[in-house]
């Protein structure tokens, strides 16, 4: 017996011993029992086998926050900073650095360990093996951090039959950039709806760019080796080829058969998906995994091939992997209302259920489930003859395993750097920059130019991702913005104590006769009254802000120590241009909100006044949209603003012989277009308040204007805003401070796009707590844009505190 064999052989009796003790574990994702899909069934099939195999452990799933548009895993991160985090986490290469240098896993080593060599080196693929065991950043030893359960390589799938009508051979996919472009041009045919190539677009548009990067020659972060820290590397030669090759695919100007100009040979926009199902899109890259290879891909109709080599000879072949890793607070908190649990042996039991999800059983559970289902074909050859059914490799196209082994021998790992969750962000900032001049013809007049000026794009973009993803900041400049903070901090003390001073001021009476007992009566009784709610908002609100304002002189960590670091996050904060330029998207937005939305429910609350007949049923009809959910609100509209033919406004816009929109994929109209929605959903609410206040203008000053001869906007000038004045004023500090947080619709329907045309403050602040985790710089932020909102605030009930209020 060998080493690996005895401790595999202790641990397994450890935890045979243990086994009389039910031990809850919260699984990251449990499949649906009432999905009939396959690949669901085939899922069950294992989780029930384990079941069997280890019934004292009791499966839970975790449900956490899924926003459309949410970076990877925000809602397992938002779970770990609730403390509410399931006991085993799903990791990805983008995230794995973010949970690890966060101290969010646990070593795998004694566990992995005690696996027989042969089942670690079938689990973990050589080229995967840098991303599961390294070390982190501080530490001498590397360690096992995660481990995989499906590998996956990136590839393209080419349509067969649309390739033969075209006059292209199906049995040969392009194999360069040239036959790429050719095979594209090619497949073009928008009288017919065909589409040579889908690119992707939006937030993470460099999803697509980042294979042509690879191969020409470049990478989108690099590791030093000797110090381990990362950098981004995105630019120079390999990113100016990929981003003039990118030009060529989407910006070509051509005329079609029909003498109508077109522009590219892809499609980005619009629902590209359905394209593809209806046998219309040409080319596409997708996954390819170790277990089912082509999925659900009909081999009859589809092709698989490698990426398309670059002028280096290079293939830009991606390899990844679903991974699991115990998260390192598992079973020491109460973690969710789970009660209290041994830590050791919710480990043990992860540990169990991440060995066996992946194990030999499990493996031939699911292949005798997909067999049975129908997909035998569609599976890796290697588990067939594995497992016993050969009868099924016949029906394997022969190069789809040569291809899945060409790109896991010549591929390369998804970006797995610090922060590297948000790198596609980053480089598509520079890619679509690049698109959008060319598309108006100012990115250059001449190659040398275009060059030029794609290089600069990019090297931009390089420091901005050093600096803002990764947090590359020289110490000469640290220390410079370290003492210009101090000094600015020094003088918002100043200002906050004057604002706070002013607010005391304001609701201060100048003299109360306390002598007077009936005065002192109304005082003790006011007092009384109001000390329930004071001690309430005390409690609830100023003492967690008070002590939640502390987060911001800290590096603070949601998992073991946070370090102070002074006013290091109020220095980052001021001088940094995503800040302010959010701020200034933020005043653009309540611009917007107000100037739309403030004064048509006061116009709507006039005219339901006005309106001779069917008061009840307009009044009905326009609150309706504030019964409606807001989720359907949002979804609504996103299905208005769809920038392909199906959307709503744009067949209004084809019917009336127009061009169609991108709506919200305009920088230029995205603002605005997030703004209508919450608009059209407040105006009925809005317009009874205002119709409330209509009732209790008395009927004898409308009498006495009608004797004078006032018309209806007489009325409104010198009777109804008058009479309105107070609530409106009321109205209007109360839209002003909901506009600078009403954020629900942009982080739905753009997430801050496109380009980072509508990333207000708000929704910067959640970016930064619940993506980076870097609550210190979100704390700060946070304060800033208090503070701005007090200023403007102090002004507004300055003025209110002068007003008089009358009951008739």
């Amino acid at each position: 017996m060998t080493k690996r064999h005895f401790i595999f052989f202790i641990l397994s009796v450890t935890f045979f011993l243990a086994a009389n003790e039910n031990i809850i574990l919260k699984v990251f994702k449990l499949p649906d029992p009432k999905s009939n899909e396959a690949f669901n069934r085939a899922d069950m099939a294992v989780i029930e086998a384990f079941k069997k195999k280890f019934p004292h452990i009791e499966l839970r799933s975790f449900s956490g926050i899924e926003l459309e548009n949410m970076e990877l895993d925000a809602g397992p991160l938002m779970a770990i900073a609730g403390g509410v985090s399931p006991d085993i986490l799903y990791v990805n290469f983008r995230q794995s650095s973010t949970y690890i240098e966060n101290g969010f896993l646990y070593p795998l080593d004694e566990f992995v360990e005690s696996m027989p060599e042969s089942d670690v080196s079938d689990r973990i693929a050589k080229p995967v093996m840098p991303v599961v065991r390294r070390k982190k950043i501080g530490d001498t030893e590397k360690h096992y951090w995660m481990m995989p359960y499906e590998t996956l390589v990136r590839v393209m799938l080419y349509r067969k039959d649309l390739f033969y009508r075209y006059g292209l051979d199906p049995e040969r996919p392009p194999r360069d950039w040239d036959e790429l472009l050719s095979y594209s041009k090619i497949l073009s045919n928008p009288s017919e709806g065909t589409y040579g190539l889908y690119l992707a677009a939006g937030q993470q548009a460099a999803y697509d760019w980042i294979t042509y990067l690879w191969s020409a020659g470049g990478d989108a972060v690099t590791q030093d080796p000797e110090t381990g820290e990362w950098s981004a590397s995105f630019d120079g030669e390999p990113a100016i080829k990929a981003m003039k090759f990118y030009l060529k695919l989407i910006t070509t100007k051509w005329r079609d058969q029909n003498g109508n100009d077109q522009t590219g040979f892809v499609i980005r926009d619009g629902n590209w998906g359905q394209a593809r199902d209806e046998g219309r899109l040409g080319m596409v890259m997708g996954y390819m995994d170790d277990k089912r290879l082509g999925g659900e891909v009909d081999p009859n109709l589809w092709g698989i091939a490698p990426p398309p080599k670059g002028p280096t000879g290079l293939r830009g072949s991606e390899i990844n992997c679903r991974m699991m890793g115990i998260f390192s607070g598992a079973g020491i908190s109460n973690n969710g209302g789970l009660g209290k649990r041994d830590p050791e042996k919710v480990r043990q039991a992860a540990w169990e259920y991440i060995r066996f999800y992946d194990s030999d059983e499990a493996r031939k559970i699911r292949l005798e489930v997909m067999i049975n289902a129908g997909y035998g074909r569609m599976q890796n050859p290697l588990y067939l003859k594995k497992y016993g059914y050969e009868e099924f490799i016949r029906y394997t196209p022969p190069d789809w395993i040569e291809t899945f082994e060409d790109a896991l021998a010549n591929g390369k790992p998804e970006p797995y750097g610090r922060n590297t969750q948000k790198i596609y962000e980053f480089m598509t900032y520079p890619i679509e920059k690049c698109i959008s001049l060319e598309e108006k013809g100012e990115l250059g007049n001449s190659d040398e130019e275009k060059e030029k000026n794609i290089s600069d794009i990019f090297s931009d973009a390089v420091q901005r991702t050093n600096e803002k993803m990764i947090g590359i900041i020289p110490p000469e400049i640290r220390r410079s913005r370290n003492r210009i903070a101090v000094f600015a901090a020094f003088f918002i003390f100043i200002f906050f104590s004057i604002v706070l001073y002013k607010v005391w001021k304001i609701f201060t009476p100048d003299r109360i006769e306390l002598t007077k007992r009936k005065n002192t009566k109304i005082v003790l009784l006011a007092s009384l009254l109001l000390a329930p709610a004071l001690g309430s908002i005390i409690l609830w609100k100023y003492v967690p802000m008070l002590m939640g304002s502390l987060i911001a002189f800290q590096n603070y960590s949601v998992v073991g120590q946070s370090e102070w670091v002074g006013l290091s996050n109020f220095a980052d904060v001021l001088f940094d241009p995503v800040w302010w330029s959010a701020l200034g998207k933020t005043l653009y937005y309540m611009l917007l909100s107000l100037s739309i939305g403030f004064f048509p429910p006061v116009f709507l609350a006039i005219l339901l006044q006005e309106v001779p007949r069917g008061k009840i049923f307009y009044r009905v009809i326009y609150y309706l949209p504030a019964v409606i959910s807001g989720v359907i609100v949002i979804y609504l509209w996103k299905l208005l603003y769809d920038p392909s033919d199906a959307g709503g406004l744009n067949q209004i816009l084809l019917a009336l012989g127009l061009e169609k929109s991108r709506w919200l994929r305009e920088e230029s109209l995205a603002m605005l277009l997030t703004v209508i929605p919450s608009v059209w959903a407040g105006l009925g609410p809005g317009s009874l308040i205002y119709l409330a206040a209509l009732k209790g203008i008395p009927e004898d000053v409308y009498e006495a204007a009608d004797i004078d001869g006032a018309g209806f906007l007489k009325k409104i000038r010198y009777i109804v805003l008058p009479y309105l004045k107070s609530l409106l004023f009321i109205q209007f500090i109360a839209a002003f401070i909901a506009s600078a947080q009403q954020s629900e619709f942009i982080l739905v329907m753009t997430f801050g796009g496109p380009n980072e045309a509508t990333k207000v403050a708000d929704l910067l602040i959640f970016e930064k707590a619940y993506l980076y985790l870097n609550f210190g710089i979100a704390t700060t932020m946070a304060w800033m844009l208090g503070l701005l909102l007090m200023l403007v605030t102090v002004v507004q009930i300055k003025k209110l505190s002068n007003m008089e209020f009358k009951s008739n």
